[in-house]
């Protein structure tokens, strides 16, 4: 055992941070882009037209599946960089101090909504709630994944 993992005994292989950054890579965009298509597709839920006949929650949430299948694979392009700014966090808190708490996604899923809208990546105040839970819920559920990647922290 090295010096270094003798002092700090919470420090993790590198293997978990790399799982860490990874998960967050590879499943924070299609969520991202399937909370996008279910919230286009249930606009009327969130102050958008109100639906038709012949426009009901069946068509909408068929429409929404159909969009997921291109928000999906676009998402990758649009998201990619927030992800991977989460997980890097994720990983590099979980390497420092052991399993990161929920209030350690919060902050992170703010910090990365707030850079996100300040890159000017949304400009409508009316997105601003969908916007939110783009960035918000695929941190969440990321958490949920990598927070088992990590031993608990011990005082």
């Amino acid at each position: 055992m090295s010096d270094a993992s003798k002092a700090n005994p919470l420090r993790q292989p590198w293997s978990e941070a790399v799982a860490t950054f990874l998960t967050c890579l590879a499943l924070g965009p299609p969520i991202g882009g399937l909370v996008v298509a279910f919230g286009v597709a249930f606009s009327s839920a969130l102050g958008g037209p109100p639906m038709t006949p012949g426009n009901g929650l069946a068509e909408q949430f068929m429409s929404a599946l159909f969009v997921g299948l291109f928000a999906v694979p676009f998402s990758y392009l649009v998201g990619g960089l927030q992800a991977a700014a989460a997980g890097l966090a994720f990983a590099v808190y979980g390497w420092m101090k052991g399993r990161p708490p929920l209030w350690v996604a919060v902050v992170i899923a703010v910090v990365v909504h707030a850079s996100a809208y300040a890159a000017g990546f949304a400009d409508e105040s009316e997105v601003f709630v969908l916007f939110f839970m783009v960035h918000v819920i695929p941190v969440l559920v990321c958490w949920l994944i990598i927070r088992n990647y990590w031993r608990e922290r011990r005082t």
